[in-house]
């Protein structure tokens, strides 16, 4: 065999195992995640699962090229839709394909996935195109749909809970209750509404209606209006092992009434929680660590009434909070604990350091909140908004004791409200959505909140740190920087006429 065979051979053998690489690369391939929390690498809560699934899934990205060319991010959900595929031993199949260049785009809208028209540069020219960027997950006889998705973010929790509902045929009931007749689920929580349509079917309960034991998750928001026969039928929803949210108030703001502020005294909603050893005072947190509000004919002015919850003194213990992002609270009461036996309770979050607590004396006027300070020195510090009790709860009325279960209370109704319209609020809604998943025993729970970080930029909360702060960015911006590129220049040029010379 002379030497110009053995070539041929040997690039014939190379050019044969490059193909069969390729075509192996759907079943072993890597990849490095860069991110903080690898979020865009499949977790080894999901790996597992998919290994135990008993029928094959099918999961179909319909992705124009359209978007491809102009959005890194598709790239990035079509490599994990097949990194599915590739670490499932054969129990996923991934498909991607432009329904535009098919007879599937029909197929595709009718089931569920939608199209949307985007900004597309052609030859120095704006235009505007429709195109998909929608994930079909299919199971038997069995679909689920995204619609739209081009932030991969949060794309692994997504696919993963949603194979799990298809594949173990579970459907998630969320009950929407409102305690206050001027604060309609319609009207106060539409935002609400909507992000749990997205989780499950929603049922809207009237105050004094009963509630169905298989409803997975109850949100009972606000409690000026609740009468003791209302909460009877909550007392034995969680009696019979029945799981919710009580976002409730200690105070009350009249927003038309110049932001009067009322107590709730002996309201049958706070009595029947110290039943269960939590107490929802009634006073006002308030801290230096809030947002702004505008009152009409004025610049926007800090409000210690609405605060922002720091990442600092969030539970990162707690899934519900480990991945926290932010949170912002309304009006919000101080929360005790009176331990009753067999139940266990967790703090999930308190204010900063830099807060104070209004207890006789409550207002909701801007211009009197940084004065009250002075008057209650004795109360400042940090105190806890938010707590989660697991165990066997004692009914409020009757000798009964519930089943195993567990509550989150918030010591305020407005934060799942649609005021986070104004307050520029979004990450409550995400984050009623981690407390819909801790309290529906999400397996998936720890994917999705590892990809939440929070990156909001006034974490700092001591003015005189946060002025050393900025004076300091300055420096190194406007000064140091620049001084050491002309130092480097002048140095080389020295060097330079030097070694010329």
């Amino acid at each position: 065999m002379n030497n110009r065979t053995k070539e041929l051979i040997t690039a014939l053998l190379v050019f044969a195992a490059a193909i069969l690489l390729a075509l192996n690369t759907t079943r072993y391939f890597g990849r490095i995640d860069m991110t903080e929390t690898k979020e865009f690498t499949i977790s080894s809560t999901t790996k597992d699962y998919i290994k135990t699934i008993p029928e094959q899934v099918n999961i179909t990205y319909f992705i124009s090229d359209k978007i491809r060319a102009i959005a890194p991010a598709a790239g990035q959900i079509e490599d994990l839709l097949f990194e599915y595929a590739a670490n499932s031993r054969g129990h996923i199949s991934t498909t991607s394909l432009d329904p535009s260049k098919t007879i599937n785009e029909a197929y595709a809208k009718k089931m569920g996935i939608t199209a949307q028209q985007v900004e597309i540069y052609d030859r120095n020219e704006l235009a505007y195109s429709t195109v998909f960027s929608g994930i079909l997950i299919q199971y038997l006889d069995k679909t689920v749909a995204i619609p739209f998705i081009l932030d991969p973010s949060n794309l692994e929790y997504e696919v993963s809970s949603k194979i799990q509902k298809l594949v173990e045929n579970e459907t998630t009931r969320i009950g929407l209750l409102a305690g206050s007749d001027q604060n309609s689920i319609d009207y106060y929580y539409s935002y609400l509404n909507e992000t749990m349509k997205k989780n499950g079917e929603v049922e809207i309960i009237n105050r004094g209606d009963y509630i169905d034991p298989e409803i997975t998750v109850l949100f009972v928001l606000g409690n000026q209006d609740f009468t003791e026969g209302d909460l009877l039928n909550i007392d034995e929803y969680i009696m019979g092992g029945g799981r919710a949210v009580f976002a409730l108030d200690g105070v009350i703001v009249d927003m038309v009434n110049n932001l009067k502020a009322t107590k709730l005294e002996e309201n049958p909603a706070l009595e029947m929680l110290k039943k269960w050893g939590i107490t929802i005072n009634t006073d006002m947190v308030l801290d230096k660590y809030c947002k702004k509000i505008t009152m009409k004919g004025s610049m926007p002015m800090n409000y210690p009434m609405w605060l922002s919850i720091n990442s600092r003194f969030v539970n990162k213990d707690n899934p519900i909070t480990a991945g926290f992002a932010s949170l912002d609270l309304m009006w919000a009461s101080s929360i005790d604990i009176d331990p009753v036996p067999g139940i266990n309770y967790q703090e999930l979050f308190s204010s900063t350091t830099d807060s104070w607590v209004l207890s006789h004396y409550v207002t909701g006027n801007p211009y009197e909140a940084f004065t009250t300070q002075n008057l209650v020195e004795e109360s400042k510090g940090s105190h806890t908004l938010a707590y989660a009790a697991t165990g066997q709860f004692p009914s409020a009325y009757t000798d009964k004791v519930s089943k195993e279960t567990k509550i989150i209370v918030v010591g305020d109704s407005d934060f799942l409200s649609n005021l986070i319209e104004y307050t520029e609020s979004p990450a409550n809604l995400m984050f009623s959505e981690n407390l819909l998943q801790w309290l529906d025993n999400d397996r998936f729970m720890n994917i999705k909140t590892r990809s939440v970080r929070d990156i909001r930029l006034n974490k700092i909360t001591d003015l005189s740190s946060k002025v050393r702060a900025i004076m300091a960015v300055y420096l190194v911006n406007i000064f140091i920087i620049p001084a050491g590129i002309i130092i480097y220049g002048i140095v080389r040029y020295i060097r330079r006429k030097r070694k010329d010379a």
